[in-house]
């Protein structure tokens, strides 16, 4: 199940000091997987590196309370989350005093928790439980696990298994018995739910009742945990719209699954500040006197920057189209079975519209067919399932991997004003259960700037190096990198992608007495495009489960986590301005050291990825010295323009091998050699002759023979080529008129012509408008 963020939050945290610099904190685990909200749950956070300050990062509200036997490698520590925090699954982080941990998938519920209880792993030794409850448990391999309760002919159970939405590797199977062992239910991979299962039975007699959970596969590889709601809790088969426009207020509907009717529950859409989506509460319906429970499992809303229209509650068949415009977002059911939904669309010939469904991605039963309609329904275009493009990049999914959700590109015809998108179930389902969304926007050159990490520790009076991956979608101009906002004690250094590269790299630095906690930083791109300037947020795709290579949970975190860190023995500074390289030659960039603590380790230095053309020699700087540099070389193919690049070190450091951030370099890549004219035009009588003057500006180291040719001129003009030597910028070409040259006007060309490494260097021809007038 693919899902989207939630937002960025530091809470209270608990003091266990260690005065060392260790590596970041690291998260493998928690026991239990989850709390009970509003009740006070012992928590085991299992790792590494977490016992220097700890703090947790979530972002829900939390009150923590010390618990004893921590170290290290477990944090030990009591929580009560608030009852007022909505059912979910959700992101939280460690902080310390050495950096921020990587995420990890923690789950809010309302239920009673028990933990499995070994041997349950038979119908005879099945686990007796009360429900309702949510037990936690593991099949690792081909375990199987039994659990045993009371039921009511004619109650309305759930079973619910969580298990990629937990962040784990089983493909769960469920099957209900009586405790006599006669079949009632089973499910497995259910719609909407990717490889997760979830039934609603009604029970058929009273009796004691047996859930047998396994791996499908009998493998429960990866991290093989589950929680398996079972019981009669509130539970929708359906949740519409599936997401809004930031900001407003929504109204969203609950409906099937165990409700008896229809629920409305409303909602201010927000954007979280790490994230785009949000989790909704939903009451259900109690004993009198008694508070109902919320529904469960609500899945975390979409949220869309773009105004949002719902189709018609009293449309029918022969009703017209919803008419839009885009951008926009148009949300709908296909209900009843066989139903097709139709939206009207003004459009501009040749303008370029993308159209995607987002359905199943979302907990929808929906396997869209997606349709553009021109005049008398004449059929423009069809889209099915899509498959991932080589470059990835649909909610996290890998390349390759198939969806459900149809989407293309379309380019509005000659002629054509208005168009039809229609969206239909493949198999001509509907009803409840098959809401979607669909988004058209203009196509326009821009770009996508992924993150290469989801997090950084930025040692205090240090840098940081964060690399990106561009994806250019039309837009090949250059972009520059760069923290909005940045808090107070971090400075940024910004990166420089150059034209059409797609490989980039900026540093943060962090003051001696940063006390900014954990932040989202918002990493911004910004290009000039064709209508104004484009600015993209940058995101990371976080995968937290996945069965063979098909990704079952991936959240897109919006921005970069990040949080100081305790200062280093070893601290490098590099050039803020931008060094020149000379394409076929090189240039090398002074490194500073401050060595502290008896740090005087030789350093190792490497470079992140590259743009093609440009290397990094293997570059060393001696130990105990506080100086040194690194060399680049930047082949012919290496393009021009500014870059930033990144540089790391490392050494051996208190005996520990460790990394150091060498703060961005900005290279400047120029051509070896650049024409300039005396003017940009000439002008000859027939018979005369014309001294055509201009200079060859060279970059050092550049020192080679370099030809001045004049190409194209009209007929009864010649010149003839200059070769200047190395020594010398300065020529003169006489253009000489021949006699009978006729009256002309024409554009001719100069062009420098010289070799790098033996090689012929290619270099644009400057313009040169010729006039050839009478005697």
């Amino acid at each position: 199940m693919v899902r989207k963020p939630i937002g960025l939050a530091t809470l209270i945290g608990l003091t266990l000091s260690v005065p060392t610099w260790a590596a970041p904190p690291e998260i493998k685990g928690t026991t239990p997987f989850g709390v009970q909200k509003g009740m006070v749950t012992e928590v085991t956070i299992t790792g590494a590196n977490l016992a220097s300050n700890p703090e947790l990062v979530a972002p829900f509200p939390v009150v923590i309370a010390p618990s004893e036997g921590s170290d290290a490698a477990n944090w030990k520590l009591k929580i009560t989350v608030p009852p007022e925090t909505p059912l979910g699954t959700y992101p939280i982080r460690v902080r310390t005093d050495d950096g921020l941990s990587n995420s990890f998938l923690f789950s809010v519920g309302q239920l009673l928790q028990v933990a499995e209880k070994e041997d349950n792993n038979t119908l005879a030794t099945a686990q007796v439980i009360a429900t309702p409850v949510v037990v936690e448990g593991q099949v690792a391999g081909n375990d199987v696990d039994f659990y045993r309760f009371p039921g009511k002919k004619g109650q309305q159970i759930v079973v619910d298994a969580q298990c990629s939405r937990i962040g784990s590797g089983v493909d769960p199977s469920i099957r209900l018995t009586t405790a006599a062992g006669k079949y009632v239910a089973s499910a497995d991979d259910s719609p909407g739910l990717v490889t997760d299962a979830r039934m609603v039975v009604t029970l058929p007699e009273d009796t004691d009742y047996v859930v047998e959970f396994s791996d499908s596969r009998y493998q429960g590889g990866g991290r093989p945990v589950y929680r398996l709601i079972i019981g009669s809790v509130p539970m929708a088969e359906e949740i519409y719209p599936l997401g809004g426009r930031n900001g407003e207020t929504v109204g969203f509907e609950l409906r099937g699954g165990t409700l008896p009717g229809l629920r409305v529950v409303g909602a201010t859409v927000n954007r979280q500040p790490d994230g785009e989506v949000f989790q909704i509460r939903a009451a259900g319906v109690g004993a009198p006197g008694e508070a109902g429970l919320e529904v469960e499992s609500l899945p975390p809303m979409d949220v869309s920057p773009f105004p949002e229209l719902r189709e018609p509650t009293d449309a029918t068949p022969t009703s017209p189209p919803l008419r839009a415009t885009a951008p926009v977002v148009l949300n709908g059911r296909i209900d009843p079975a066989g139903d097709v939904d139709r939206f009207s669309l003004a459009v501009t010939p040749g303008q370029v519209l993308k159209i995607e469904v987002d359905a199943a991605e979302n907990g929808s039963a929906l396997d869209g067919v997606l349709q553009v309609l021109g005049a008398k329904d004449a059929v423009l275009a069809t889209a099915d399932d899509t498959t991932i493009p080589p470059e990835g990049g649909k909610k996290g999914k890998a390349a390759g991997i198939i969806t459900p959700d149809p989407s293309l590109n379309f380019t509005v015809p000659a002629n054509t004003t208005e168009i039809t998108v229609a969206l239909r179930d493949l198999q001509s389902r509907g009803g409840v259960g098959f809401p979607y969304r669909i988004t058209v926007d203009l196509v326009t050159p821009t770009f996508e700037i992924a993150l290469n990490d989801a997090q950084i520790s930025i040692p205090k009076g240090s840098s940081t190096l964060a690399g990106v991956t561009i994806k250019r979608l039309g837009y090949t101009g250059p972009i520059t990198l760069s923290i909005a906002n940045p808090p107070a004690g971090l400075t940024v250094r910004p990166g420089t992608v150059a034209d059409g590269q797609v490989v980039g790299t900026f540093s943060v630095s962090a003051s001696a007495d940063a006390s900014f906690g954990a932040v989202s930083l918002n990493v911004v791109g910004q290009g000039q495009g064709p209508a104004g300037p484009i600015v993209v947020t940058a995101k990371k795709d976080i995968l937290f489960a996945q069965q063979g290579t098909l990704p079952t949970y991936v959240v897109t975190q919006v921005g970069l986590a990040g949080a100081p860190a305790l200062p280093k023995a070893l601290t490098l500074d590099a050039p803020a301005e931008p060094i020149e390289v000379v394409h076929g030659y090189g240039a090398a960039a002074p490194i500073k050291l401050t060595r502290t603590n008896g740090a005087d380790a030789e350093l190792a230095v490497t470079p992140l990825p590259l743009p093609p053309g440009l290397a990094v020699p293997a570059a060393k700087i001696a130990a105990k010295a506080n100086d040194g540099s690194v060399p680049f070389n930047a082949a012919v193919e290496t393009p021009l323009g500014a870059m930033t690049i990144g540089l790391i070190a490392k050494g051996t450091v208190d005996k520990v091998e460790q990394t150091f951030s060498i703060p961005a370099i900005t290279l400047n890549v120029v051509r070896p050699a650049a024409l300039e004219l005396a003017a940009p035009a000439l002008e000859v009588k027939a018979g005369a002759t014309f001294e055509l003057k201009g200079k060859v500006v060279r970059k050092e180291p550049f020192k080679e023979p370099v030809t001045v040719k004049v190409n194209g001129l009209p007929a009864g003009l010649k010149a003839e080529p200059v070769t200047l030597a190395p020594d010398q910028s300065d020529f003169t070409i006489p253009v000489i008129a021949d006699e009978t040259a006729a009256v002309a006007q024409a554009t001719a060309n100069v062009t420098i012509a010289f070799q790098i490494n033996k090689k012929d260097y290619p270099i644009p021809a400057a313009p040169l408008a010729v006039k050839v007038i009478a005697k």
